[in-house]
C-alpha cells in the first residue's frame, strides 16, 4: 500500500509539472510528460513505471488552468468553442463532431480546434476547403485508427465581427480535421476517466460532441444562473 501510494503521488507530481509545461511552454502531452519525468526522476524516468497517463495529465492541466488563468481560460474556451461551431456549420455535410482539448476544457492558447468528420470521401472534404480558398495540409491518419482516412490541417480565419471564412486577413486559429469513414459514426467514442473531475459539464465528458451538444455547452457557459464549477 505504501509503495502504491508513493507511486500515485509521484505520478501526480509529474502530471502537475507536465501540465505547467503544456500551459506555459506549449508542449504536447507526450514531450511534456517525459520532460517532467526527467526533471523529477532524472535518468530513471523511463524505467521507473511512474509516468502518468494522458487522463492524469489532462486533469492536472485543467486544474492548473482553473487556478492560474481563471476567467481568462473560460473566455478562451468560449472563443474556441464558438469558432468550432462556426466551422461545424460550414462542414455540416460531413457530420462534424468536436473532440479533444477544446471540448474537454483542457485547451490552452497553444491549442488547435480538432474536429472529426464522417464521410466516405476525404477528397470531398478537401475540395470543400479548397473552394473556400484555404491553404490546407493533408497527411496520413494515425495508424492506430482503423476507420480514419486522413488528417487535414489549416489555419481557420476567425469569422466573427462580420468576417467570412474567405477573409485571409482575419486572425486565425489552427484547425485539425480527422476524416473518418461514415460508418465510424455508429461507434461510440473511446471511454475516458473524466467522470472523476467534478468541474466538467456532461458534454465535456462525452468524448465527442455534435453541433447541438456544443451549442448546449456554450449556452451553459454563458448562463448567468449556471453554478460555478466545483473543484476537487
Amino acid at each position: 500500500m505504501r509503495n502504491g501510494g508513493g507511486r500515485e503521488a509521484l505520478q501526480l507530481a509529474i502530471a502537475a509539472l507536465a501540465a505547467r509545461m503544456m500551459a506555459e511552454d506549449g508542449l504536447e502531452c507526450g514531450p511534456a510528460r517525459h520532460k517532467a519525468a526527467t526533471a523529477i526522476l532524472g535518468a530513471q524516468a523511463r524505467g521507473n513505471g511512474a509516468l502518468p497517463d494522458n487522463v492524469q495529465i489532462e486533469t492536472a492541466l485543467r486544474e492548473h488552468l482553473r487556478q492560474h488563468d481563471g476567467p481568462a481560460h473560460r473566455q478562451l474556451l468560449q472563443k474556441l468553442r464558438l469558432l468550432a461551431m462556426e466551422w461545424m456549420q460550414v462542414l455540416a455535410p460531413f457530420a462534424p463532431h468536436l473532440v479533444g482539448s477544446v471540448l474537454n476544457g483542457s485547451a490552452t492558447e497553444h491549442s488547435h480546434v480538432h474536429l472529426h468528420l464522417f464521410t466516405d470521401s476525404a477528397k470531398d472534404v478537401e475540395m470543400a476547403l479548397l473552394d473556400l480558398g484555404l491553404d490546407i495540409r493533408v497527411g496520413p491518419a494515425d495508424a492506430g485508427s482503423a476507420h480514419a482516412q486522413e488528417v487535414i490541417g489549416f489555419l481557420a480565419p476567425d469569422t466573427g465581427a462580420g468576417r467570412t471564412v474567405r477573409d485571409a486577413a482575419a486572425p486565425s486559429t489552427p484547425m485539425l480535421l480527422t476524416v473518418l469513414d461514415a460508418t465510424a459514426l455508429r461507434r461510440g467514442p473511446p471511454a475516458h476517466a473524466r467522470r472523476h473531475d467534478p468541474g466538467l459539464h456532461a458534454v465535456e465528458r462525452a468524448g465527442r460532441a455534435n453541433l447541438q451538444m456544443v451549442r448546449e455547452l456554450v449556452e451553459a457557459s454563458t448562463d448567468p444562473a449556471a453554478p460555478e464549477p466545483m473543484h476537487a
